[in-house]
Formats: structure tokens, sequence, C-alpha cells
């Protein structure tokens, strides 16, 4: 009788054995990202970021998440941010929507991803000794621990629990910049590589493994030298690729790209992970040409900021025309609007700020949510450009510790231009709205334009040379700087 029952449970126990293999499913295609801030994300998600993200694109959070509430090991649609609660637009998320748009419908990609800005390729070993955080910086302790100090085994351990559902394809990897000149970095990788295929128990050299170029010097990449280095791992790892960062924009720091840079990267990724997959040819989802830029004007209902109550000298001695909207800022300055009383914003959805000419004098829109003028603002730069959009429902500071945290908008003290200082800065508008600026859509007929302008689906790529006679789908696309609806 026990001999019964002993082999009755070893029955069951190899039934749920099957089961939990059949369980996973060979449409479902895992991507395992590791890196540190430019996997990370860290340029602001637009909100173009967040529309149309499809539900065949899914990401396991690797941590929890407060917003959006994401729990630890679970699935959900990839919308950014990706790797934690205040993290920002990362490669992985226009490497998953081009991934998706080539491969059969039936096929859903999810990423899983561990990455932690600052560190170097030992913190992500699985043999980094977490003693050695003592020594490290407060807000890179604080990253770490959001991943109990080790992030290998985070990783594995997502990604062992994604495995329960599908089949792990490849390794995405963005890092390098901490380990700057470093000779013996592709031994580390290929380390790495070797420990994850083991521990996942995948055969050796069986996925591919691409890893992304740091920003380029020519680009004033300030670890550009880096990517000679990174070069050189397809010779040491033969299942390796390296994608290249050619003339993707960086923000202003050396460090870090765009959000168009990153978007552009994205899709390298996926074409490269692509072509590995025989698909030589792919459609891209987003355009390396620079995407569509609105132009936003206020509406009745929004918050128009009123040019005779802007300060130029809130620090530095500015100046300000409020006729023509032309500050000029005094050395390191900053000029806009300030209140003793805070402003509550929280009511709307967007703050648009606009100017008439392409600055350049490092100009920051800032926003203050404390009395103080010293204390941390959300900080967007318009990297040379004239427009910049902010969510206020999730709007972001990064403090001096490296943690980033929420703006509080029910209490804005105040806001405004931050520049070098000597230059004039020509200041259209600022407004708060509940419109999204991207989303402004004047609705035609396609018969009755005879606009010759090329035409652009809304992921930034050109589907048309001219408007007139053109065979376009039902939909949204950009021409001539406006957004129309063919129907």
């Amino acid at each position: 009788m026990k001999k019964y029952i002993k082999r009755m449970i070893a029955g069951l126990m190899l039934c749920g054995s099957v089961a939990s293999m059949q369980a996973a499913d060979p449409n479902f295609h895992i991507y395992i990202c590791l890196g540190q801030s430019n996997m990370e994300g860290n340029a602001s998600i637009e909100p173009i970021d967040r529309q149309n993200v499809p539900e065949r694109f899914q990401m396991m959070a690797a941590v929890d998440f407060n917003n959006p509430a994401r729990k630890q090991g679970e699935w959900y649609v990839a919308t950014p941010p990706l790797v934690r609660s205040y993290t920002g637009l990362t490669p992985m998320d226009y490497f998953g929507r081009t991934m998706v748009d080539n491969l059969p419908e039936e096929v859903k990609v999810g990423v899983v991803a561990v990455a932690i800005g600052g560190c170097k390729i030992e913190h992500l070993d699985k043999d980094y000794d977490a003693s050695t955080l003592k020594n490290e910086a407060d807000w890179f302790r604080n990253y770490m621990k959001e991943y109990d100090n080790a992030p290998y085994a985070r990783l594995v351990e997502c990604a062992k629990k994604a495995q329960e559902d599908g089949v792990i394809k490849g390794i995405l990897l963005h890092q390098g910049c901490s380990n700057n000149g470093d000779q013996k970095w592709c031994d580390k990788v290929h380390k790495i590589y070797d420990d994850l295929l083991a521990d996942l128990n995948l055969e050796p050299n069986s996925i591919p493994l691409l890893a992304g170029e740091v920003v380029r010097s020519e680009m004033g990449g300030v670890c550009g030298g880096m990517n000679a280095i990174i070069a050189k791992l397809p010779k040491n790892l033969e299942t390796a690729h390296v994608i290249s960062a050619a003339n993707l924009p960086q923000k202003g720091d050396g460090l870090h790209f765009t959000a168009h840079g990153y978007r552009v990267l994205g899709c390298r990724y996926a074409t490269e992970m692509l072509a590995t997959m025989g698909i030589d040819d792919p459609k891209v989802a987003y355009s390396e040409e620079i995407p569509f830029v609105p132009t936003p004007e206020p509406s009745e209902g929004d918050f128009l900021f009123d040019f005779q109550y802007f300060n130029p000298k809130i620090f530095a001695e500015g100046t300000f025309n409020p006729e023509t909207g032309v500050f000029t800022a005094g050395q390191w300055g900053f000029g806009g609007w300030e209140y003793t009383t805070p402003i509550d914003l929280s009511g709307y959805n967007y703050i648009v700020a606009e100017l008439n000419e392409d600055e350049h004098n490092g100009v920051e829109f800032r926003v203050f949510d404390t009395a103080s003028y010293w204390e941390t603002p959300y900080t967007s730069k318009f990297n040379g450009g004239k427009l910049v959009v902010g969510e206020l429902n999730g709007m972001m500071k990064n403090l001096d510790n490296g943690s980033i945290v929420p703006l509080n908008t029910a209490e804005v003290y105040r806001l405004g231009f931050w520049a070098y200082g000597g230059q004039p800065i020509h200041i259209k508008h600022v407004f708060a709205t509940n419109d999204d600026p991207y989303n402004a859509v004047a609705s035609i007929e396609a018969e009755d334009s005879q606009t010759d302008t090329a035409v652009y689906n809304m992921m930034g790529a050109k589907v048309a040379d001219s408007l007139y006679n053109a065979n376009l789908s039902k939909g949204l696309y950009v021409c001539a700087g406006k957004k129309i609806f063919m129907k």
C-alpha cells in the first residue's frame, strides 16, 4: 500500500512537472536586459511613448513599482517606465515595439530588466561581493537595495519565472561608461553571459547577446573611447553583436541619449535581433529622422502664464521684454514666474514651454515645488530645440543623492527658464493644459488637399512624398507640420 501511495505521489509530481513545462508558450519570446543608466532609462518619457503600446509587448517587473502599481515577478503591458517606478525611456521600449511589428501575430515579446545607473559590469556579476557596497555613494546603495544588493540573483530569479511562460531568445546589454577604458570588459561580459545561460539551463552559446555602444565622441560623448573596447566583444564571444550609436544625439551631459536617441537605438537593437532570425528588411517602429515637433497653442480652459508677471531676476540680473517675449538671463540665471503662495497645477495634464527660435545657450525649463530656490526642481532641457512638454501627472525630479521622486504639482512656487546667460531666449508662451500637444488633430479629406509635402506616420517614419494622390490607409499622419486624419 505504501509503495502504491509513493508511486501515485511520484506520478502526480511528474504530471505537475510536465504541466509546468507545457505552460511555457514557444510563441512568447523573452529577452533578458541588463546594464547601467542608458538601459535603465535616462530620458524623459514623452506622451507619445505611452500611446499605442502593443499588448503583445510585455514587461516583467523585477522590483515592486509604486507608480504605476506593479508587483515584482508579474507581467504587464510594456508601457514605460520599464525598469523601476521613476526611471525613464530606454532602448527596450522601441526594441519591443519593433519586434512585435515584424513577428507573426501569435508571437508575444517580453522583456525582463535589471539595470542600475552608475553600475560597473562587476556589479552585475554573479560573484559580486555586496560587502563592498559600504564604499559606494548613498545614491548608488539606494539603487542596489532595490535588488537586495544582488542584481544578478534578481535577474536570474525573474528570468526563471519568465521561463514558466515563454522561451528566452536573447540578451540585451548596455553598459560601459563606468568601465571606461577597461581592457578586461569583454572577458567580464563573457563570464556573465556564460553564467546566465548555465543558471537558466540554456545550452552554451545558444542565444545572441546584443551590446550597445555608448554615446560616440563625435556626438559629445565623454566615454566614447569605450566603443573601441565594445567593438572587440564579438571576437571574444561568438554570439555577440554590437549595436551602433552613430549619429544618436545626447542630452547634454555627454553620457545619456535623448528620447529620440533611445527610440532609434531600440529600433537598431531590434533590427539586429531580427537579422539573427533571418528577417533582413524589417518594418522599423521609429524613424531615424528627427521626429515631428508640434507647435501647440493654448485654448479655452488652459492656464496661460502672463508675460506681464515674468520676473527676469529670480536668480542673477536678467532682462525681459514682455512685448517681444525676449529674456536674457544673467550668468547662470533664472527667470520666470514666482509665487509666495504656491499655485496648484495638479488639475492639468501637461505643461508646455515653447520658444520662437531654437535655443543655443543650454536653456532648461524648471518647475519648483519648494519655496527655496536651492532645492531640486523638475528640469527639462531644450537640447537646441524649441519645445518642452512636461507631464504634470508623474513629473519627477532628480535629487542630489541619486533618488528620483515625484514633484508636488499641487504646490508650485516658481517655474521658468534657466540658462548660462548673456544670449537672448525668444519665449513664445508657457501654459498648462489638459490637451495632449502631440494629438491636436486637424481632420481633412485627402482628395481636397493639394499639399506637396512629405507625409509621416505617428512614429516619424516617412510614408509618402506628398499627401496629394498618396495611397494612405485610414489613420493619423503628419504633413506640413500638422497632424491629419485620413478618412
